[in-house]
Order: structure tokens, then C-alpha cells, then sequence
């Protein structure tokens, strides 16, 4: 085994993910999933809690750090938490519990330089996302890219949810992935016409919120032209189960795949409870 990835659970209800390679196994947030149910899909792929290197978390809204699920697993397992430095305020106004786990040494800070996560180079990247509520615990949202060194050609993971727009610098750090994870939120006329509430749609829709599955197809399409062919798999994760399906998020990212003839890489969904097909790198 190279490298291979596994989502475990994607969307507002819950979101982990398992990049794996020989001698880590990281995990992508941890949260609301549930610690019995991360526990039995993490077995299910021979992998237990107690083999965790660590957990990087993309932002600290609820869904993707919380104290029932995030902190629980780290403190009964002795797994590091890697957040931002520009989020450890958010994190400690989330729970207490996390301030306990900053004096046991669990909590790490990073910034945007990589660092190591056992034998994996983690490089975070900033996205925008969240900010727009008075009291809103979003901390620094970021992306990630995933690297193994073994030797042989490197191998890499792309990784990157809840944003509201896909800039150059999220294209240059995620060009050359052999896999990428990302956002395929939302259809927007579903979103427009849905019964939220306005300032929840406006937010959804906005440069802060959500990738539309337009944004996702387009912002996919020119990084795999960037790619040089590097590019053999996509999942499309966190989508709305209000304003999205998994058919129209599919049909839309091939819409804009095929307009540069790169209909022939593979497209994962990865669901709300339920994990995604194991990818081998």
C-alpha cells in the first residue's frame, strides 16, 4: 500500500476522513459522527482508534470539531489535534474540554508552513468560508494537501470542504493531486427556491458559503488540466441533503469534466453516514 483514502462520513451532520499510507493513519476532522460509529468504519478497513497518528481539522464549526466527538476521541486515545493557530481562540470557546487537551500536549498548532504527521507532509492552504454571524466559531478554515514520500514518485491528496470559492492559490495547491476531496455542496436553483431562510440561502450562495456543484465542476476541471494527467480520482463531499442529490452533483462535475475531454476520471460521492469507496493511490 501506497496511500489510500477513505471518507467515512461528509456533511452538516457529521464529517470524517482516513488518508492512510503504511505507518499513519490521519484522519480529516471528527466530528458529530459519532464515536462508536467512527470507531466501527475505521474496523471495517483494519484500522483502529488506537492507530491514529493524529487529526487535522479544516475549521471548527460543529460538524467538523466538536467536544462530544473530537475531543472524546482524542483524550480517550491520546491522539493530537492539528488546528491552526488562528484558531485556538475558536477552539477553546467551543469547549473547555480543549483546553484540557492543550495541557496534556494534544493540542498542535500550525500555521501555514507544512509539517509532519508521521511519515506524511501536511501543507495547509487558507479557504474562505464562515465569519458572517456575530458569534460564530469558525476559527482560520483551511485546505489541505497530503503527501507521501516513499522512495518512489510522491503521492498526493488534495482535501478541501465548506468553501465558498476556489481561488489561484487553492488551484496551485491542489494541482498535481493524485486524488482530491472537495466540496460539491449545493445546486443553486434548488438552493434558491428551497424554504430556508433568506440570510441562510444568501450566506449558502455567497463567496463565505458553500461550493455549488458548478463552482466544484469548474474549479475541478482546470486543476486537472493542470494535473498533466495526475489527477485518477475525485470525491465529492459534503453535499447538502436539502438542496443537492447525488446525481445532480455527479452529472454536473462531468458537465464540466467532458468540456476539456477529462470525463474518463473516475467520480466518487462520498455520503452522510455511510463510507465512501476505499481509494488505493
Amino acid at each position: 500500500m501506497s496511500m489510500r483514502v477513505c471518507v467515512l462520513g461528509s456533511g452538516s451532520r457529521g464529517n470524517c476522513t482516513l488518508v492512510q499510507s503504511k505507518h499513519t493513519n490521519l484522519l480529516v476532522d471528527a466530528a458529530r459522527l459519532g464515536k462508536k460509529y467512527i470507531a466501527e468504519q475505521l474496523e471495517s478497513l483494519d484500522v483502529s482508534l488506537g492507530d491514529i497518528t493524529g487529526i487535522v481539522a479544516t475549521h471548527l464549526h460543529g460538524d467538523h470539531v466538536d467536544s462530544n466527538t473530537t475531543a472524546r476521541i482524542c483524550n480517550q486515545h491520546d491522539i493530537p489535534l492539528y488546528v491552526h493557530f488562528d484558531s485556538y481562540a475558536d477552539l477553546l470557546r467551543r469547549s473547555s474540554k480543549f483546553e484540557a487537551l492543550k495541557r496534556a500536549g494534544l493540542v498542535r498548532l500550525f500555521d501555514f508552513a507544512p509539517f509532519a504527521v508521521g511519515e506524511l507532509t501536511v501543507t495547509p492552504f487558507p479557504v474562505t468560508h464562515g465569519g458572517e454571524f456575530g458569534n460564530d466559531i469558525v476559527g482560520r478554515p483551511v485546505g489541505y494537501s497530503i503527501v507521501l514520500h516513499n522512495g518512489g514518485a510522491p503521492r498526493k491528496v488534495g482535501f478541501t470542504t465548506d468553501l465558498g470559492h476556489v481561488d489561484g492559490q487553492i488551484t496551485d495547491s491542489l494541482a498535481g493531486s493524485d486524488c482530491i476531496v472537495m466540496e460539491c455542496n449545493h445546486d443553486v436553483e434548488t438552493e434558491r427556491n428551497s424554504t430556508r431562510p433568506y440570510f441562510l440561502v444568501r450566506w449558502v450562495l455567497g463567496p463565505r458559503g458553500h461550493l455549488s456543484n458548478d463552482q466544484c465542476g469548474d474549479a475541478l476541471r482546470r486543476i486537472a488540466k493542470r494535473s498533466n494527467g495526475a489527477l485518477k480520482n475525485i470525491v465529492l463531499a459534503h453535499l447538502s441533503e436539502d438542496c443537492n442529490t447525488p446525481d445532480l452533483a455527479l452529472n454536473t462535475v462531468r458537465k464540466h469534466l467532458a468540456a476539456d475531454d477529462l470525463s474518463g476520471i473516475p467520480l466518487h460521492v462520498a455520503l452522510q453516514k455511510q463510507k465512501s469507496e476505499i481509494i488505493e493511490l
